[in-house]
């Protein structure tokens, strides 16, 4: 049983869930009110928007994928350990990412990269293959 691997996966998975909350509702309108004053124009107006509600719909979508994984994961099913590996792998990519385009490596997206430390080690260091008898 991953007991430790299960915990962080489901914390993960809830503080990205719960990410979703701020970026959705308190971000789209920051997103508008960038666009009124004219600091986002043309044609990137519309892409923007677009990117927010898209950004914001996968944000809960990969919370809840990280909750489903959970349990498969506290089972030690490879496939699911897998998956874990490739949304942490992912996070970490954007955090990184996000740290180079800033120009600063503690930054506002840092907690991803937090989060998807948090993943690997759930699915590497933390996790146990599960034990199959014939």
């Amino acid at each position: 049983m991953n007991k430790i691997s299960y915990l962080l996966v489901l914390l993960v998975g809830i503080m990205t869930c719960l990410q979703f909350i701020p970026h959705a509702f308190m971000g789209y309108p920051a997103i508008l009110e960038h666009i009124q004053k004219g600091e986002i124009n043309g044609k990137a107006t519309q892409g923007m928007q677009m990117i927010w509600i898209y950004s914001s719909i996968m944000m809960l979508l990969s919370g809840f994928w990280m909750l489903f994984l959970a349990k498969p994961i506290k089972e030690g099913q490879h496939f699911a350990r897998v998956q874990g590996l490739l949304i942490g792998i992912g996070l970490i990519a954007f955090g990184m990412g996000c740290s180079y385009i800033s120009g600063a490596f503690f930054n506002p997206m840092f907690f991803f990269t937090i989060q998807g430390i948090l993943l690997v080690l759930a699915v590497t260091v933390f996790f146990k293959k599960a034990s199959y008898k014939a």
